[in-house]
């Protein structure tokens, strides 16, 4: 039974206050329902204007997808009441958008884009003593209540939950890279996805939040949408809602039709003109785009494109922390070896991001110089970084403080000297031919002094030892 899913992901625009009004959009540390005013409270008379910077932000969006913009745009009111929503419609665009018919290309396959539009974000429900579904009571706090929305619909083109997940990473990091969203911000990104089962009724997710959570529901919505087909039960057209604990999905009501909702064109803003001059100066700060990065990075600095994916896919953070290790380092090669086998690795370990970990690209680059300075191995490095990914702490200091720098030459060969003349066996049986006796001899060694001294150099000793009159002497004894 094929499956057929479309996304409607709303993207919290990075914009310093709300789409209509002057009142700032930052919830964080604000008292519930501080940062409001008449207008996004909705109250009677009150008039909206339109914030220039959250259009400029759509028509970034709009372009990184290859759409076409409308070249006017009006607003609509959407009727509906819910307590998020207290002049019971929402200000939204749907018979004009802002843009039309673009595609975002994920793993070869083409992802229409519908349309981008601007609307205001409702206010915040705290469900007080359980879920949307069975809480005792329900609050409101109206500092979201006029936030910027971009909102990015597909066309009905995924085909498998896995490819939805993959669709929102990228779109995640493209948006990262414009600048256009904080990917840290609580609510930056929320999806409503729609899915139906061999051409069967479709079904609405409401507000998931979390890329492993979309495919989590639509997991669970295609199975359940599969078994009552294989039942003989129809699926009713609904909306649902994804319960992240369980993984599961409930009903929440019968899905509205658009009629329903009674959009009107809105009386108290003016069409927007997108004359082509000031589009031209918003394409010409376009930054560059996460597809154009992985190229460079491979043509610049002579990495695999496996690598360069990696580092361009954790972030637009992990991508400018790369190129100024490059800057520090020269060896662009081993800082993204590094970077992509260890340290990403460790992040992602202890749900580190990167910003979160205190790591640093001069603190990077001056791990990887005490391996090339002899002051550690390799082997302690590998050990060594993920103490330092959790702490950003200088690797030095680290160094110093457990006592992993490497032993000097001479106090290594006296333990080499003293392991050999512990293990006659062993040195009887290089000597005959077994080359493997060395290994054991090896290990022993490594097994003394630890992480202070690195593999090779210290068979390196061995051999050399017992090849010279040394290790005959010790077969003697």
């Amino acid at each position: 039974m094929e499956a057929t899913i479309g996304l409607e992901v709303h993207v919290r625009l990075r914009t310093e206050s709300k789409l209509f009004c002057g009142c700032s959009t930052e919830t964080v540390g604000a008292e519930p329902n501080e940062n409001t005013c008449p207008i996004c409270l909705g109250f009677p008379g009150s008039k909206p204007m339109v914030n220039r910077k959250a259009v400029e932000h759509g028509v970034r969006v709009a372009k990184a997808l290859s759409c076409g913009l409308v070249p006017e745009v009006r607003f609509s009111r959407k009727s509906y009441f819910y307590p998020d929503m207290p002049k019971n419609y929402q200000i939204t665009q749907y018979e004009v958008p802002l843009a039309e018919g673009g595609y975002m290309t994920v793993n070869g396959e083409r992802i229409r884009i519908r349309r981008v539009h601007l609307e205001e974000d409702p206010a915040k429900l705290v469900h007080v003593g359980g879920d949307i579904t069975s809480s005792r009571y329900n609050l409101i706090d109206y500092n979201r209540s006029g936030v910027p929305l971009a909102e990015i619909v597909t066309e009905p083109d995924i085909e498998d939950t896995k490819e939805a997940r993959l669709f929102l990473e990228k779109l995640g990091v493209m948006l990262d890279h414009l600048g256009v969203y904080d990917p840290h911000a609580e609510g930056s990104l929320r999806v409503d996805a729609n899915v139906s089962v061999d051409g069967g009724s479709r079904v609405e997710v409401k507000n998931i939040t979390g890329f492993r959570n979309v495919e989590k529901a639509l997991t669970f919505e295609v199975v359940r949408q599969r078994s009552m087909a294989r039942m003989g039960i129809d699926v009713s057209r609904e909306t649902r809602h994804f319960d992240a604990e369980t993984g599961s999905t409930s009903s929440l009501r019968s899905k509205e039709q658009e009629e329903d909702y009674g959009y009107i064109i809105e009386p108290d803003l003016v069409k927007i003109n997108l004359r082509p001059e000031w589009v031209q100066g918003i394409e010409a700060t376009m930054p560059e785009l996460p597809d154009q990065r992985t190229r460079r990075l491979v043509e610049q600095h002579g990495i695999s494109g496996f690598q360069a994916g990696v580092i361009v896919e954790a972030g637009l953070a992990m991508s400018l922390f790369y190129e100024e290790c490059c800057r520090l380092y020269g060896d662009a090669g081993t800082v993204a070896n590094w970077l992509v086998t260890y340290l990403l690795k460790s992040l992602n370990y202890m749900g580190l991001m990167l910003r979160e970990s205190g790591v640093e690209p001069e603190t990077f680059v001056e791990l990887l110089t005490l391996i090339d300075e002899g002051v550690i191995s390799e082997r302690t490095a590998k050990e060594l970084i993920k103490d330092y990914a959790a702490s950003g702490e200088s690797p030095r200091l680290i160094v110093e403080e457990k006592g992993l720098a490497l032993m000097d030459m001479d106090e290594l060969k006296a333990v080499v000297s003293e392991v050999v003349s512990m293990n006659p066996k062993a040195v009887e049986d290089y000597l005959g031919g077994t080359g493997k006796a060395s290994e054991y001899l090896v290990g022993q060694v490594l097994r003394r002094v630890r992480a202070r001294a690195d593999a090779n150099v210290v068979r390196k000793i061995i051999i050399d030892m017992l090849d010279s009159n040394e290790g005959n002497a010790s077969v003697a004894q």
